[in-house]
């Protein structure tokens, strides 16, 4: 895909399955809503789920995007870090690209308040776009 292409996949409500390392070293996966902003994926979680913990412990992450039937798929790797995100605005961001407008301040007031921001810079990207003619 190209730059714009991949824009534009990206700013569809997809979900995003994440890859973080256990303590162990094997994978922990989870589907999640994320935001792009052009450069870092954003993805909202709690202080005490796994996948906050593990980035806590190695940054490390791996994530798969992919439209309904997978002819388009977009794979990142990287490194997160963890921000604070009290004010809400990244998980409104967030929260905003998967319900309507008028439910956005009800769904942010029913979420946890340990709530904390994963924020993935990737350092390696693969797209693949099998609706294109000769795929």
């Amino acid at each position: 895909m190209s730059d714009v292409e991949l824009r534009e996949f990206l700013s569809q409500p997809l979900i995003a399955d994440i890859v973080t390392l256990k303590k162990d070293g094997s994978p922990h996966i989870t589907p999640v809503d994320y935001y792009f902003d052009g450069t870092y994926l954003y993805f909202s979680t709690t202080t005490d789920r796994a996948k906050g913990r593990n980035i806590k412990r190695d940054n490390r992450i791996a994530v798969s995007i992919r439209n309904e039937n997978a002819h388009k798929v977009v794979l990142f790797a990287g490194t997160a870090d963890i921000l604070d995100d009290r004010d809400q605005v990244l998980v409104r961001r967030i929260v905003a690209r998967y319900t309507s407008p008028d439910k956005v301040d009800e769904l942010l007031s029913g979420l946890e308040a340990n709530r904390i921001i994963l924020r993935m810079k990737p350092t390696k990207t693969i797209s693949w776009d099998y609706t294109k003619s000769g795929n």
